[in-house]
């Protein structure tokens, strides 16, 4: 289907009567629907969802899809009577759907000064499927404080922060899912369900539409059909449990449409960046074309027009109007031209037009659509501190955070009003309260502390442990700094390919690059240019497209003239990217070969010689290439895909080969690897964006039961696919498959086992790729390399012997399709396995959203501690004072090594106020704690100018406790870019204590020098005068 072609056709079709059309799969579906909508801005064009629910499973559908569902639903009834374009996929069309009655009521709309009552619009928002979170950030998400509630519709891109004031709505605003801060004002809000209503009487998607044109594309249909037949398997022959359409249901809701009549003829333009000059080539086609009669249209994004336009209207020596709609189109002339802002990838010639897109002249260079969001670092979102967790205390050592413990101040008798104090726990029971102004010397230890042992009350133990590992660390940092420096003074080749021969390369990718994905091909094509050496670690989920970035990178270089090593570390996962890799540059002159231990001799004594005379351009092997007798031509680019599976001697052996580039690939990278990318040692990109229509994999924990393994391996049978069960251990392997025979003896059943020969195991593994056998028993020989989409059912046995990156990446084994897959991990009993292992094991069911490598990482980098990054030892300090300290002592460190000033000190305040964040006002006590924290490390005034606005945002008006805790706060600044120590504050006096280093002339402020203090006499009765009379102080001195 040519997409800019059928978006024309159906647009033109849409000026006098409604049009659905189905589309091959959602991934299709939504890019028609996105070009018809830009084609006509002022017409009526729904994208119908298909549900990401699968049908026989009990799951719903997630919130954004509900939502997205239901509000195309009501633009669909909202639309009678008027042309309207419905675009789906073929699965789309088979599902059921509600009665179009129930989406005759409007979705709540809210609007500033609407009246508004707190437990009733909850108790609205509950029955349309919203549930309560501590902090609203994914669709279908609500929180209600007080007078502020926070909430992110289902069908919208983004929350939005409701204010109340005396039973009215005072205000409206959107904000950042990420900071939780404003981000502008809304006119009004409407709040679309989160949950699809019951379905009763089944009814089709023509049930909501006015008969009109029905068009499909070539395999709609076939996937429709397809869909009720999984959808009858999964119903298990009960009628009231099937999700879809009857064939012969939606045969007679046919009989009502007309086909379509825009069938005409057209051809697809040639792909004019494969050329060596694109431009010259379009116009070479288009000219003779417009000379038949024909107008001429460019279209693409707004940025690619502006940087096209002029160039082809000079090329082609014709006037290119802007259009804005494709009705524009009817009246172009023949032989004039015009350009369309509309996201296609590739144009055609009919017997009007000749329509050429940006895509077509700039090749991967073009932007489809808007590119999509910045990728954002997980990393970078933070750990928060809450009770129950392990801490360190910088002067204290470890302890456990037992929670907020209100303590009062001075004399604590009346009413006088308490500061909130964070109560610590040490060794023996002993407790220590700390003031939440020192909040910023606790540091998160990890998400292993339910084993750590906690440290004396005194600190003694943890003062000598705390001294050597300082000592370690200005060791490192020393080593970094030099590192780095070494590291700026080398250079590495400079690789420029011939640009037609690489976008005739990468015209090879059959799907769209994901955001994420197109941000980090240009990353590395930055690298590969700069001359200087590239150390990229691409960080991917599993089937996130890392290995197209990998490809990518050997274009630019073996296109270059220079030589490729791509090394994995299994045979299979050799023979997979050896496979890809000779597919993809077919056709280029570059030689593709492999280097593994199933080579043959003739195969390793030909690649040997190819790569030491320059004639193969890339290999693929494991530890091969670096073996003795492999010598490189022209070696310019060294691929390390799933880096977290070598070791750190042959990490090292694939970064000797000299100053060359290197590119790291991992779905879960080990922790040193994304401790020195945190650092800064090597560059980093997230992939994060998922690819269209992958779903999360539904994770569970549960004890062996034949009859969960019977119908968990029989469902996935039913609907045309595979399972894997994966053991820890070879000797556990006789005891499963007897197991697995007994539950499901008609299903086929084969092994793969460390203990076979590289060529067994390569032919069995192949060969259940191929679709031979129904289930995979295997140890985790597995987790890297086997691409088997049919797959889409995993159970691990005795999951506790196995690591959390372990288990990651054998979950992305399966649902690689368009279904969602499944893993059970099973376990003895949660008593017989322990809390440590338990808590990892829950961790990947936490994490069982889309793109959950990078937090696993973060997880296992808590628990482990990143090893010493310039040395070998991988147990690393950071696992004896945690990932958060750590990080905070190295960032020190190395300012001191670069000779910056780092000496870090607090003034002494005794104020006599009271300051603290009621729990009126915050209910969490979480959420409490984490905002004292962040507020104890603030260091300038505009960040907490910042962090006060933040608070206002969130949580409302801020009431007087918390106006003094913010006031204390902005002393405790002013007193430190003064250099003064301490402040005493009274009834009668206040007075300062002075640093040694302290230049102010403070005599000129009426203050008297009185036992080494400052003393200014004054009647300062109540403590808002106190706080007053301190600011103004500190305001006279210039801050």
């Amino acid at each position: 289907m040519n997409l800019a072609f059928t978006a024309v056709r159906i647009v033109q079709t849409l000026a006098d009567q409604s049009i659905t059309f189905l589309a091959d799969d959602e991934q299709q579906a939504e890019a028609l629907a996105d070009a018809v909508r830009a084609l006509a801005p002022h017409g009526h064009v729904v994208h119908m969802p298909s549900s990401d629910a699968l049908p026989g499973e009990a799951a719903p559908a997630t919130p954004a899809n509900a939502g997205r569902r239901a509000s195309a639903l009501r633009a669909l009834r909202l639309a009678q009577g008027t042309p309207i374009a419905c675009i789906l996929s073929g699965e789309a069309a088979a599902r059921r759907y509600p009665a179009p009655e129930a989406f005759d009521s409007a979705p709540p709309t809210l609007r500033s000064g609407d009246e508004a009552n707190t437990q009733s619009f909850a108790k609205q928002l509950e029955e349309l499927g919203y549930v309560a979170d501590d902090r609203v950030d994914e669709p279908g998400e609500m929180a209600v404080r007080g007078e502020v509630i926070d909430i992110f519709p289902a069908d919208a891109s983004g929350p939005a922060r409701i204010e109340l004031a005396a039973g009215r709505i005072a205000a409206i605003r959107s904000y950042d899912p990420a900071t939780q801060l404003t981000i502008g004002d809304l006119e009004q809000l409407e709040i679309g369900r989160a949950a699809e209503p019951p379905i009763g009487e089944p009814n089709s998607i023509l049930a909501h539409l006015t008969p009109g044109i029905l068009a499909l594309s070539d395999k709609a249909d076939h996937r429709r059909r397809r869909f009720i037949q999984l959808a009858r398997d999964a119903a298990g022959g009960a009628p009231h449990r099937l999700d879809a359409i009857e064939d012969a249901l939606w045969k007679r809701a046919c009989k009502a449409w007309a086909p379509p009549a825009f069938d005409g003829d057209f051809t697809a333009v040639p792909r004019f960046a494969n050329e060596r000059s694109p431009l010259a080539a379009m116009v070479r086609f288009a000219k003779p074309l417009l000379a038949e009669g024909r107008s001429f249209v460019l279209a693409g994004s707004a940025r690619d027009l502006r940087f096209l336009r002029g160039k082809v209207a000079r090329g082609l020596s014709l006037e290119i109007v802007e259009f804005e709609g494709s009705s524009s189109l009817d009246e172009l002339p023949a032989g004039c031209g015009g350009s369309l802002t509309v996201p296609v990838d590739a144009g055609y010639v009919d017997e009007r037009v000749v329509l050429v897109t940006a895509a077509d002249l700039m090749g991967s260079r073009a932007l489809i659509g808007d590119g999509g969001p910045t990728g954002a670092n997980p990393w970078h979102v933070g750990i928060e501190v809450r009770s129950g967790d392990v801490v360190i205390h910088e002067d204290h050592g470890v302890g456990r955070v037992q929670g907020l413990e209100p303590s009062p101040v001075g004399d604590a008798s009346g009413d006088r009003p308490s500061v909130d104090r964070i109560v610590l726990e040490y060794a023996g029971g002993g407790r220590r309260l700390v003031p939440v102004d020192e909040a910023d010397r606790i540091w998160r230890y990890g998400a292993d502390g339910d084993v750590v042992t906690l440290d004396k009350l005194d600190g003694s133990s943890w003062h000598k442990r705390r001294a050597a590992i300082n000592d370690a660390i200005d060791e490192s940092a020393k080593a970094l700094t030099q590192l780095a420096r070494e590291r700026e003074a080398l250079t590495a080749p400079v690789m420029e390919p011939d640009p037609a021969a690489y976008e005739r390369f990468a015209g090879g990718f059959p799907f769209n690059e994901t955001a994420d994905q197109a941000r980090a091909i240009a990353a590395v094509w930055d690298d590969l240019a700069s001359g200087r050496p590239m150390d990229r670690l691409v960080i991917g989920d599993v089937g996130y497209g890392k290995t197209e970035v990998a490809l990518r990178a050997a274009a630019l270089a073996a296109l270059a003239g220079f030589q490729v090593v791509v090394s994995a570390p299994t045979t299979v996962l050799v023979r997979q990217h050896l496979e890809t890799f000779r597919r993809r540059f077919e056709g280029t002159k570059i030689e593709v070969a492999g280097l593994s231990r199933l080579s043959t001799a003739a195969e390793r004594k030909s690649a040997k010689a190819g790569l030491a005379d320059g004639s193969i351009g890339i290999v693929v092997g494991t530890g091969a290439v670096m073996a003795k007798g492999v010598n490189y031509a022209r070696l310019g680019l060294v691929v390390i895909d799933e880096e977290q599976r070598f070791g750190a001697a042959d990490k090292a052996r694939l970064r000797g080969f000299g100053p060359v580039h290197i590119l790291s690939l991992s779905a879960t990278p080990i922790p040193r690897t994304l401790q020195a990318a945190l650092v800064g040692l090597q560059q980093m990109s997230v992939i994060a964006t998922p690819p269209a229509r992958r779903q999360p994999i539904r994770t569970s924990i549960g004890q062996y039961d034949d009859g969960l393994i019977r119908t968990a391996l029989a469902r996935e049978k039913g609907r045309g696919g595979q399972s894997f069960v994966v053991v820890p251990r070879i000797e556990d392997m006789a005891k499963v498959a007897e197991k697995i025979r007994r539950a499901a003896p008609d299903l086929a059943l084969v092994e793969a086992h460390g203990k076979m020969s590289a060529a067994e195991i390569d032919d069995v593994m192949v060969g259940f790729g191929a679709g031979r056998g129904d289930i995979l028993l295997a140890t985790n020989i597995i987790e890297a390399g086997l691409d088997v989409p049919r797959a889409n059912t995993m159970i691990v046995w005795r999951a506790d012997r196995f690591g959390l990156a372990q288990l990651h990446q054998l979950r992305g084994r399966v649902g690689r399709g368009n279904r969602r897959g499944q893993v059970i991990l099973l376990i003895e009993s949660e008593d017989a396995i322990g809390a440590r292992t338990l808590k990892r094991l829950r961790t990947l069911t936490t994490f069982d959203r889309l793109g959950a490598g990078f937090a696993i990482s973060g997880q296992d980098l808590d628990m482990r501690g990143a090893g010493d990054l310039v040395g070998e030892d991988q147990a690393g300090h950071m696992k004896l004072i945690g990932v958060d300290l750590y990080q905070q002592l190295l960032r020190v460190a190395l300012q001191a090594a670069r000779g910056e000033d780092v000496e870090r000190w607090s003034p002494e305040l005794n104020l006599g106020m009271s300051g603290v964040l009621p729990p009126s006002w915050i209910p969490e006590a979480d959420l409490r704690l984490s905002l004292y924290v962040r507020l104890a490390r603030i260091e300038t005034e505009e960040a907490l100018d910042a962090f006060d606005d933040e608070l206002l945002d969130r949580f409302g008006p801020l009431p007087p406790e918390a106006v003094r805790l913010l006031a204390h706060a902005r002393i405790r600044l002013a007193a430190r870019a003064l250099r003064i120590a301490r402040i005493d504050a009274g009834p009668a006096a206040i007075a300062l204590t002075l640093r040694r280093d302290c230049t102010l002339e403070v005599a000129a402020n009426g203050l008297v020098e009185s036992k080494g203090r400052w003393i200014l006499a004054e009647a300062l009765p109540s403590e808002a005068d106190r706080i007053a009379r301190v600011e103004s102080l500190l305001d006279g001195f210039g801050c």
